[in-house]
């Protein structure tokens, strides 16, 4: 079985397992993470072991996604993904799950099953940061750490993003190494999803306005090909 992650991940896999896949710039901080298609993946495969096995979601679910510029955003986009579950970057009242960071929780209910991610650029669960995780809240970074690296899909839904298919999400001119650029973008797991869905890799860069400098000397190093 097939599932949004396996079409993604397997010919990037197979091509060059240590390419990166996605490298997140915080430009205010300042920090650099770089992960490869391999790292990614292990994240991803954490990511939905916890989703499956603590949090029961399967195949064929809607888990709602409102996250940050971050490179643990690729990580959960390709769990939710893998655990065969379709996600929903708006509200959706038949979401199992709610996977959001701790500044963005009063955006959602409080009676579904809530995740939040960690935006430490090192990906430290959030108690280590000191941020405050509310009662039967899961911090997502802490508990998906003892699940392991590999993960074996029992299904997939027919969807991977609002309603479409990977196969739709998919764009030859998003396939290069896509600069994704700005303080503040509540499209970018729409974005993330388009760029992996197309087999490219993605560049995020936050902490500054897109046509600041340094965003610029950041499009150099690291030699993207095109701006989303």
């Amino acid at each position: 079985m097939n599932t949004a992650a396996d079409t993604v991940l397997q010919p990037l896999l197979a091509a060059d397992p240590g390419a990166p896949l996605v490298t997140h710039y915080d430009l205010g901080a300042p920090s650099r993470i770089e992960l490869s298609v391999t790292s990614t993946a292990n994240w991803a495969a954490k990511i939905a072991g916890l989703l499956r096995d603590e949090v029961s979601v399967a195949p064929g679910d809607v888990v709602v996604c409102d996250l940050p510029a971050h490179w643990l955003t690729a990580g959960v986009l390709l769990g939710v993904w893998w655990a065969g579950a379709e996600v929903r970057t708006g509200p959706a009242d038949d979401a199992v799950a709610v996977i959001t960071t701790a500044d963005r929780l009063e955006r959602h209910p409080a009676d579904v099953e809530t995740l939040l991610m960690t935006t430490d650029p090192m990906g430290r669960p959030l108690a280590a940061v000191g941020v405050d995780v509310p009662p039967g809240v899961i911090d997502l970074a802490e508990s998906c750490r003892i699940h392991p690296d590999a993960f074996v899909p029992s299904g997939q839904g027919p969807h991977a993003l609002d309603g479409q298919s990977i196969e739709h999400l998919a764009d030859p001119t998003v396939s290069g190494r896509a600069l994704v650029a700005g303080r503040e973008r509540d499209d970018v797991v729409t974005v993330l999803a388009r760029i992996l869905a197309s087999g490219g890799s993605a560049v995020l860069v936050t902490g500054a306005d897109p046509d600041a400098p340094g965003v610029a000397d950041v499009a150099t190093t690291e030699r993207t090909t095109l701006t989303l």
